[in-house]
């Protein structure tokens, strides 16, 4: 018979003992839910954290590479400033432009070769006109009007030099070769007109510093005439009536004045240049200013070919001549037929 708790607790005077149902806790079940949930919490933190270092990476990525192509960007921007400064910087030296003409003689040219150095595979023809283009190039941005009398490899025989330089009016005549010798000779030398005209000296005096001043292995310094005859003239010095000179830059025989013709063709074409320009202002060619001083010609008083009142009073203009057996004049200081 079953009774209510009412009628046990009013019959016993007690409620009722009821036996209390045991709860069962499934342990395994919590652990395998708690460490899901600690590892679904772990991925879902280390997703965000992934997400935000990706995001930031590329931020900063974008800014370093933004930051490198602005830097790179100002590097050359600044290197092709300084490369237009280098290229547009005013030579220290110069003078009205087109006040001056000044006739630049690269030696020898196409067959005639001229001297060469101890192999045979070094023509001076070939040095004589790389630094005649240095020249050139140098003395046109100092505001000179260059005249040259070739300008690439072309024969040129010497009475034609010599025109050439007259017919222009050219205040100057600078000659560019290299010497040979079969001995222990080297550096510069430097020849003019035995007459030793005042202005010559000066040119060549002039340029001979600036070369020394550039690095030579020797100055050999401002000589007269022709080698081993003063006695005559080279004939670009003899049949030239303005300021000349010629110009022997190193031995083709010397390896170490090779390889300072080499090492230095620029500064050497910028220090001739400079010699030249030089020149023009000690003459009073140009005032302080640079602008011309006088309205003609500038002329070498000394010389012969100004001397003389005809050619038949002028003696042989450069001497060492021979006649070989076709009967073709050749000249035994250049090393050229005309």
């Amino acid at each position: 018979m079953n009774m209510t708790d009412e009628e046990f607790e009013r019959i016993y005077g007690r409620k009722p003992y009821k036996k209390q149902k045991k709860v069962k806790i499934y342990w395994g079940r919590i652990i395998a839910a708690a460490v899901i949930f600690i590892l679904v919490v772990y991925l879902i933190v280390k997703a965000v954290t992934g997400v935000y270092s990706l995001i930031k990476g590329d931020k900063d990525k974008t800014s370093d590479g933004k930051s490198q192509t602005s830097s790179a960007a100002a590097a050359g921007t600044k290197a092709k400033k300084n490369n237009d400064n280098d290229s547009q910087e005013k030579p220290s030296i110069t003078v009205a432009e087109g006040s001056i003409t000044v006739c630049i003689d690269a030696g020898h040219g196409d067959y005639d070769g001229g001297t060469t150095d101890n192999s045979g595979t070094r023509f001076e023809k070939t040095d004589n006109l790389r630094i005649a283009l240095e020249v050139q190039k140098n003395l046109e941005a100092m505001g000179v009007n260059v005249v040259m009398t070739r300008d690439d490899d072309t024969f040129v025989d010497l009475d034609e030099r010599c025109e050439i330089a007259n017919d222009a009016k050219a205040d100057m005549l600078v000659s560019l070769h290299r010497n040979s010798y079969d001995g222990d000779i080297s550096g510069v030398e430097i020849w003019v007109n035995n007459a030793e005209p005042a202005y010559d000296t000066m040119l060549a005096q002039n340029i001979m510093d600036k070369l020394v001043a550039v690095g030579i292995s020797d100055n050999r310094g401002v000589q007269y005439g022709y080698v081993g005859n003063p006695g005559v003239n080279y004939y670009v010095n003899a049949d030239t009536v303005m300021p000349s000179c010629l110009v022997e830059l190193g031995f083709l025989t010397v390896d170490e004045d090779n390889r300072l013709f080499d090492e230095n063709l620029e500064a050497y074409g910028k220090a001739i240049a400079e010699g030249i320009v030089k020149t023009a202002y000690d003459t009073g060619l140009v005032d302080s200013d640079g602008n011309r001083a006088i309205s003609d010609q500038l002329l070498s008083a000394e010389k012969y070919i100004n001397r003389a009142e005809d050619e038949s009073q002028a003696p042989t203009p450069a001497g060492g001549f021979e006649t070989d057996t076709e009967g073709e004049v050749y000249n035994t200081q250049e090393n050229e037929y005309y």
